[in-house]
Protein backbone atom coordinates (compact mmCIF):
# COMPACT_ATOMS: atom_id res chain seq x y z
CA UNK A 1 0.00 0.00 0.00
CA UNK A 2 1.07 3.32 -0.68
CA UNK A 3 1.54 6.07 1.70
CA UNK A 4 0.30 8.78 -0.50
CA UNK A 5 -3.36 10.14 -0.22
CA UNK A 6 -5.29 9.48 -3.22
CA UNK A 7 -4.59 11.78 -6.10
CA UNK A 8 -8.10 13.58 -7.78
CA UNK A 9 -8.19 11.28 -10.48
CA UNK A 10 -8.73 8.58 -8.21
CA UNK A 11 -10.83 9.99 -6.08
CA UNK A 12 -13.56 11.15 -8.54
CA UNK A 13 -12.62 7.71 -10.22
CA UNK A 14 -13.86 6.15 -6.82
CA UNK A 15 -16.79 8.18 -6.17
CA UNK A 16 -18.24 7.81 -9.50
CA UNK A 17 -18.00 4.32 -9.36
CA UNK A 18 -19.13 3.82 -5.78
CA UNK A 19 -22.25 5.54 -6.86
CA UNK A 20 -22.96 3.34 -9.42
CA UNK A 21 -21.82 0.53 -7.97
CA UNK A 22 -22.10 -0.46 -4.01
CA UNK A 23 -19.97 -2.54 -1.73
CA UNK A 24 -16.37 -1.68 -3.75
CA UNK A 25 -12.99 -1.58 -1.97
CA UNK A 26 -9.76 0.65 -2.81
CA UNK A 27 -6.53 -0.23 -2.56
CA UNK A 28 -3.44 2.49 -3.23
CA UNK A 29 -0.35 1.00 -4.47
CA UNK A 30 2.70 2.20 -6.89
CA UNK A 31 5.02 0.60 -9.01
CA UNK A 32 8.81 0.53 -8.21
CA UNK A 33 9.75 3.58 -10.30
CA UNK A 34 6.83 5.45 -8.14
CA UNK A 35 4.43 5.38 -10.61
CA UNK A 36 0.81 5.62 -8.47
CA UNK A 37 -1.95 3.55 -9.30
CA UNK A 38 -4.94 2.17 -7.70
CA UNK A 39 -6.87 -1.39 -7.48
CA UNK A 40 -10.81 -1.43 -7.41
CA UNK A 41 -12.07 -4.77 -6.02
CA UNK A 42 -15.57 -6.42 -5.85
CA UNK A 43 -15.92 -9.63 -3.46
CA UNK A 44 -18.34 -12.46 -3.88
CA UNK A 45 -19.30 -13.99 -1.18
CA UNK A 46 -21.66 -16.76 -0.34
CA UNK A 47 -22.20 -18.02 3.43
CA UNK A 48 -19.66 -15.76 4.82
CA UNK A 49 -16.96 -16.86 2.46
CA UNK A 50 -15.40 -14.97 -0.06
CA UNK A 51 -15.71 -17.47 -3.16
CA UNK A 52 -14.06 -15.09 -5.85
CA UNK A 53 -13.15 -10.83 -6.53
CA UNK A 54 -13.07 -8.94 -9.38
CA UNK A 55 -10.28 -6.49 -9.99
CA UNK A 56 -9.83 -3.76 -12.29
CA UNK A 57 -6.48 -1.42 -12.18
CA UNK A 58 -6.87 2.23 -12.60
CA UNK A 59 -4.02 4.72 -13.04
CA UNK A 60 -5.71 7.64 -15.01
CA UNK A 61 -4.36 5.90 -18.18
CA UNK A 62 -5.64 2.50 -18.73
CA UNK A 63 -7.84 -0.11 -17.31
CA UNK A 64 -6.78 -3.45 -16.84
CA UNK A 65 -9.38 -5.83 -15.45
CA UNK A 66 -10.43 -9.32 -14.27
CA UNK A 67 -10.72 -12.35 -12.05
CA UNK A 68 -8.15 -11.94 -9.06
CA UNK A 69 -6.36 -15.76 -9.14
CA UNK A 70 -6.38 -15.67 -5.23
CA UNK A 71 -8.98 -13.27 -3.95
CA UNK A 72 -6.24 -10.42 -3.56
CA UNK A 73 -4.30 -12.50 -0.97
CA UNK A 74 -1.26 -12.95 -3.06
CA UNK A 75 -2.18 -10.03 -6.07
CA UNK A 76 -3.32 -7.02 -3.76
CA UNK A 77 -0.26 -4.49 -4.88
CA UNK A 78 0.72 -6.30 -8.29
CA UNK A 79 -0.75 -4.94 -11.41
CA UNK A 80 -2.91 -6.83 -13.46
CA UNK A 81 -0.44 -8.50 -15.76
CA UNK A 82 2.30 -8.94 -13.45
CA UNK A 83 -0.52 -11.12 -11.29
CA UNK A 84 -1.28 -12.85 -14.56
CA UNK A 85 -5.25 -11.42 -14.21
CA UNK A 86 -6.74 -12.43 -17.78
CA UNK A 87 -8.04 -8.86 -19.03
CA UNK A 88 -9.35 -10.50 -22.39
CA UNK A 89 -12.97 -10.92 -22.92
CA UNK A 90 -15.43 -12.00 -22.46
CA UNK A 91 -14.26 -11.39 -18.66
CA UNK A 92 -11.18 -9.44 -18.91
CA UNK A 93 -11.00 -5.49 -19.73
CA UNK A 94 -8.71 -3.67 -21.03
CA UNK A 95 -8.56 -0.01 -22.57
CA UNK A 96 -6.25 2.86 -22.75
CA UNK A 97 -7.97 6.33 -21.48
CA UNK A 98 -7.90 9.63 -22.74
CA UNK A 99 -9.72 12.20 -20.48
CA UNK A 100 -11.94 12.83 -17.63
CA UNK A 101 -11.98 9.59 -14.51
CA UNK A 102 -16.31 10.22 -14.94
CA UNK A 103 -15.86 8.45 -18.61
CA UNK A 104 -13.05 5.77 -17.02
CA UNK A 105 -15.54 5.34 -13.59
CA UNK A 106 -18.78 5.12 -16.45
CA UNK A 107 -16.50 2.03 -18.07
CA UNK A 108 -15.44 0.11 -15.08
CA UNK A 109 -18.78 0.46 -13.35
CA UNK A 110 -20.78 -1.31 -16.51
CA UNK A 111 -18.00 -3.44 -16.40
CA UNK A 112 -18.46 -4.79 -12.46
CA UNK A 113 -22.34 -4.44 -12.71
CA UNK A 114 -22.44 -7.08 -15.55
CA UNK A 115 -20.28 -9.36 -13.51
CA UNK A 116 -22.26 -9.15 -10.65
CA UNK A 117 -25.58 -9.64 -12.36
CA UNK A 118 -24.39 -12.56 -13.79
CA UNK A 119 -23.07 -13.96 -10.77
CA UNK A 120 -25.84 -13.54 -9.22
CA UNK A 121 -28.04 -15.24 -11.46
CA UNK A 122 -25.75 -18.57 -11.46
CA UNK A 123 -27.06 -21.38 -9.32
Amino acid sequence: MRELDPLEHEEIFLREMSQRVPDLQDWYHQDPDGEPWMLVSYDFVKGGAVLETLRVDYDGAQLRGGWSPSCLNWDDGLRAAEALVDTSPPDGLSIDLAGDPRDAAAIASEWFQAHIERWNRRP
